[in-house]
């Protein structure tokens, strides 16, 4: 579980933290060598901000300490994310890869951290085929199983008893068509109730983890069948279905519904954009541009901030997510289309909780 350091996380220290985000996935090509490229980078970059603060004893600790925590990395993530301070230290271990290496000295910089967290929500994912029903639980590309259900039907003594006769003749026949008739509904019956069955455990998951999608995945035909058994919310939340085979494991699984839920996401992102740039262009509850959304977050007006990711202004990169988070704001990161868009108007976004009146900065109560 990844827990956000907010914006007061580390006071009476919020002012003297070092936040530092490192691609030390094994993957890449610049860290296998014998000594990996985020240890040289690392080094560098805390040799130049070192001589931007010179002089400055708690950022020499803290650098200290940070070489002495990274000495022994032997994670098996992808990205990884250390906040340190005079009194606290975190790390975190990302099991998907960041955009970049980062640094900064100062408030904490959460805004990597956070889009990493936005871009990969949780997702259910369900691999179902008529024997049984797989739960993956899947979130910044990481997977964990949530639950397994089996069809018990080979429990049951259904053996030979659609050639059964009934007993009655028509000519030198033996009437047993309404036996494999109703052989054939029994085990219909039977398959209908387990899709019941794991349409509970997906709803009581969802309502358990915060499942923000569901991706169904196995057969077409079983896939289809499940979601016509699921409830109308759960069915709403149903963004893909992928013809994932039973046989793949939880990891691989995770890899490859990945693409569908990253698709959906860039999807939203854009018609959220849409919405809000409607929204500030009409005079309504939107608004665009550093000088604008400032003034709003200011005015605790925000509802919700869009960021576009990466943002190239590490000043503003850093400062805007932690007021929008001691405002009480959402977050979003968006990026691909969407985030071109964002930049093309003004570079940040949100939407407001009140309508903008015509003079600068005034809300128009509803």
């Amino acid at each position: 579980k990844v827990i956000v350091p907010t914006a007061n996380s580390y006071k009476p220290d919020a002012d003297r933290t070092l936040s530092v985000y490192l691609m030390v996935d094994a993957a890449r090509l610049e860290n296998q060598a014998a000594t990996p490229g985020w240890r040289i980078w690392l080094k560098n970059a805390l040799r130049e901000l070192r001589g931007q603060h010179q002089g400055d004893d708690t950022l020499e600790a803290l650098r200290r300490r940070c070489e002495a925590l990274l000495e022994q990395q032997r994670g098996h993530g992808k990205g990884l994310a250390l906040f340190l301070t005079p009194s606290s230290e975190r790390a975190i271990e990302l099991p998907v890869p960041l955009v970049e290496h980062s640094i900064a000295y100062g408030r904490a910089s959460l805004a990597p951290l956070l889009f990493a967290m936005d871009e990969y929500e949780r997702t259910l994912i369900v691999v179902v085929d008529q024997t049984r029903a797989r739960l993956i639980s899947g979130y910044m590309g990481g997977a964990q199983r949530a639950g397994i259900h089996v069809n018990d039907v080979e429990a049951y003594d259904f053996r030979h008893k659609d050639q059964m006769p009934t007993g009655r003749n028509q000519g030198d026949r033996t009437m047993g068509g309404s036996n494999r008739d109703a052989f054939a509904a029994t085990i219909e019956d039977h398959l209908r109730r387990f899709y019941q069955e794991v349409a509970a455990q997906m709803r009581q998951q969802v309502q358990d983890l915060g499942i923000a999608r569901i991706i169904l995945g196995g057969p077409p035909e079983a896939a289809h069948a499940l979601r016509h058994e699921l409830h109308e919310s759960l069915v709403q939340q149903v963004v893909a279905i992928v013809p994932i085979p039973q046989w793949q494991g939880d990891d691989a699984v995770m890899r490859l519904a990945l693409p569908a839920a990253l698709e959906v996401e860039h999807r939203e992102e854009e018609a959220l954009v849409d919405e809000v740039v409607g929204l500030a262009r009409s005079g309504g509850r939107g608004a665009l541009g550093r000088v604008a959304v400032e003034d709003c977050l200011e005015r605790q007006q925000v509802e919700l901030l869009i960021l576009p990711w990466p943002l190239a202004d590490a000043e503003l990169r850093d400062r805007l997510p932690l007021a929008a988070l001691a405002a009480g704001a959402r977050i979003e990161f968006v990026s691909g289309a969407a985030a071109e868009r964002v930049h093309a108007e003004g570079g940040v976004a949100a939407r407001l909780f009140y309508t903008r009146r015509p003079e600068f900065g005034e809300p128009a109560l509803p």
